[in-house]
């Protein structure tokens, strides 16, 4: 069952207009230590139904708003769906013992696209955390007999896929560590968390007054979003143990790949996406193609929305330049590496 949200004809900061115009779907975990427990799920669709449909997949600790940019250029020529998982942006986030899970989201996000918003052809697009949803997904994509949609292409973006080649922050490890999880989320607020992600994630490094670290730090402090980061935080050990999986399941699939990697991303550094293209993707069969965009960061998807977005139309229009390619003159131009 969906819910739609009042609206209100007030100001509002951009991360609450993007909350008014979405909706929202109940859903149940699998998992035993869940109970049960109902949880509100957020989502939005924009764009025309009938036009290619493209399914983006957010990362942590942020939300689906971290595609506001990108959605605004693409929803002219593509229906574009997206929602924030449990424990992030404005979805529901229960506190512990509720466990958080990746292969729950995969479950979730088949719920999603088979009953929520019926799609029966998509593009799958996802970045950090989202990455590793969507691997799982594609693994319960390749178990099922008869499918009940068809994923026409594949975009992984920056993230931590292969954890032995991360750079994990001090953040990401006090919070990873339940002796010292509980100080640091007393000492840190959604503000401050906010303007540290502005300054160090994003190129070039973002004011706390920016819109868009005003917009995190709207959605971590929705249902103190902060509190649950400990329980969140452990998809990394879950990613640990099923990586090699995923990756595996990467190489076996028949779906046309595009890596888009971010050049500054300190975190998930450019080592990752060549692990993943030199193992997973150069060596199938299918078709795959490995851009670096020179002048993002992790948040590539913000940094250079208007260079992704012209990327990404190129690639869904089956246009296969050889590399190595400048996508254009420009000096920040996306930069074809690979591509078979």
């Amino acid at each position: 069952m969906t819910k739609s949200i009042n609206r209100s004809s007030t100001a509002a900061l951009p991360a609450e207009e993007w909350r008014a115009f979405g909706k929202y779907f109940t859903w149940q975990s699998s998992l035993p230590e869940n109970q049960g427990k109902p949880v509100e799920v957020f989502y939005t669709c924009r764009g025309n139904a009938t036009k290619p449909a493209i399914l983006m997949v957010h990362g942590f600790p942020t939300s689906s708003y971290d595609y506001k940019p990108l959605i605004e250029i693409m929803q002219s020529d593509y229906h574009v769906c997206t929602l924030d998982f449990p424990g992030y942006g404005v979805s529901d986030k229960p506190a512990p013992p509720y466990r958080y899970s990746l292969g729950e989201d995969a479950k979730l996000l088949w719920d999603f696209v088979t009953t929520i918003v019926p799609l029966k052809e998509f593009i799958l697009l996802s970045h950090d955390r989202g990455d590793s949803i969507a691997l799982n997904f594609l693994q319960l994509y390749q178990a099922a007999k008869e499918p009940p949609f068809r994923i026409t292409h594949q975009v992984l973006m920056n993230a931590n896929i292969y954890l032995p080649l991360a750079n994990l922050t001090e953040f990401q490890k006090a919070m990873l560590n339940p002796a010292t999880s509980a100080i640091a989320v007393q000492r840190l607020g959604a503000e401050q968390l906010a303007a540290g992600l502005g300054k160090t994630q994003y190129t070039p490094p973002l004011p706390p007054d920016d819109p868009e670290v005003q917009a995190v730090q709207f959605n971590l402090a929705w249902q103190d979003g902060v509190s649950v980061i400990p329980a969140t935080i452990q998809y990394l050990n879950e990613r640990k143990q099923f990586e090699v999986s995923y990756l595996e399941a990467l190489a076996k699939s028949d779906v046309p790949v595009t890596l888009i990697w971010g050049l500054h991303d300190m975190v998930s550094p450019v080592r990752v996406a060549d692990h993943v293209w030199q193992t997973a993707l150069k060596p199938r069969q299918a078709p795959a193609s490995y851009w670096l965009v020179s002048c993002a960061g992790h948040y590539l998807v913000h940094d250079q929305p208007e260079a992704l977005a012209r990327l990404l139309k190129l690639e869904f229009a089956s246009v296969a330049p050889a590399a190595p390619l400048n996508l254009t003159t420009e000096p920040c131009a996306p930069v074809l590496v690979d591509r078979h």
